[in-house]
């Protein structure tokens, strides 16, 4: 079983470094697996087509980046860690966020990241004594997600002209200010 994720890496880091100079519309399997010298079988038992491979390099990799983390990293670390690894890997999400057929980035990342924001929530309410119902924090965790999502594409789009520290200091604090805001806390006692 070892040798088979390991397998699933190298395929999916040749689809990654294949992405940094072309779009994935232009790459085909036969690309893949003639780039990572493997025959091309081998895809084929461990994925269907590329789009299956795409979404298991988003599923892996945000499993490691977010998932992963939840339960014993701060919130305001993991989105650190999160525009660190955009910035380190934003040719490829350059090209990931063009693909709108199946499988899109997009609706993958919004998901993740909606889980992160609803624990950033729940950890400074808690911390506070305030309390939103689950509709509220819901919605509010959605809207965030999106707004994430449209501004990394953005700042990926744009060749990551701000450091992964400003973007990742800039989200805290508005996070911050919103559940100020939102639990009428002006004093600054959530952290």
């Amino acid at each position: 079983m070892r040798t088979s994720i390991i397998t699933k890496k190298i395929i999916a880091t040749t689809l990654k470094d294949l992405m940094k100079t072309e779009p994935f519309v232009k790459i085909s399997v036969s690309d893949i697996m003639k780039a990572c010298q493997m025959r091309r079988q081998t895809f084929y038992y461990h994925f269907q087509d590329k789009y299956e491979l795409l979404e298991w390099i988003y599923q892996y990799e945000t499993k490691e980046n977010i998932i992963d983390f939840l339960d014993y990293e701060s919130w305001e670390n993991i989105f650190n860690q999160l525009f660190d690894y955009f910035y380190q890997n934003q040719l490829f999400y350059k090209n990931a966020f063009e693909v709108t057929e199946q499988n899109s980035f997009i609706e993958y990342l919004s998901t993740h990241i909606k889980t992160l924001y609803l624990k950033a929530f729940e950890d400074m309410l808690r911390d506070s004594n305030k309390h939103l119902d689950q509709q509220e924090l819901d919605i509010l965790a959605s809207f965030y997600s999106h707004g994430f999502v449209g501004l990394v594409k953005e700042w990926i789009e744009k060749s990551c002209v701000y450091s992964p520290e400003m973007m990742a200091s800039i989200i805290r604090q508005q996070v911050l200010n919103q559940l100020r805001t939102i639990t009428g806390n002006e004093e600054g006692d959530l952290k």
